[in-house]
């Protein structure tokens, strides 16, 4: 759990100063890794390495003006940990602000996160990690 905790308060370090600092974000990633976007969730897909991590969150984020989003609550699912994740922004081109929660399952293994997968709701996470409301 100490690895993703570590893994979102960089990214908030990062993207809040305004730095886009992506070395200390990406040494928590391993080389191999697996980024899942699942249905519903738009644009489903597999994505693998970190060009693939990065591909996602690049396309998530370029649509927004001021993005931000902030691990809200971390469940430890063993070698799995779950993580409510608020997203606001606003749109690029509407200028319209955007919020949203979404349930993100990152597995862990090696001191490493190995797979990143996103997910609509808590129920899907929770299931995909083998709990339970």
């Amino acid at each position: 759990m100490e690895i993703v905790r570590q893994g979102f308060d960089v990214w908030e370090a990062a993207w809040g100063s305004g730095t886009d600092d992506l070395g200390a974000l990406l040494a928590i990633f391993d080389d191999d890794m697996v980024t899942r976007r699942l249905a519903p969730m738009p644009d489903p897909g597999t994505w693998h390495g970190l060009e693939g991590m990065l591909a996602v969150l690049t396309e998530w984020t370029d649509t927004f003006d001021e993005f931000t989003m902030k691990g809200e609550e971390f469940i430890d699912a063993g070698d799995q940990v779950i993580v409510r994740v608020a997203q606001e922004g606003r749109g690029d081109d509407s200028g319209v602000p955007v919020t949203g929660t979404f349930w993100f399952v990152l597995g862990v293994g090696n001191r490493k996160v190995v797979s990143l997968d996103m997910y609509a709701t808590r129920a899907e996470a929770l299931e995909a990690a083998g709990l339970s409301e």
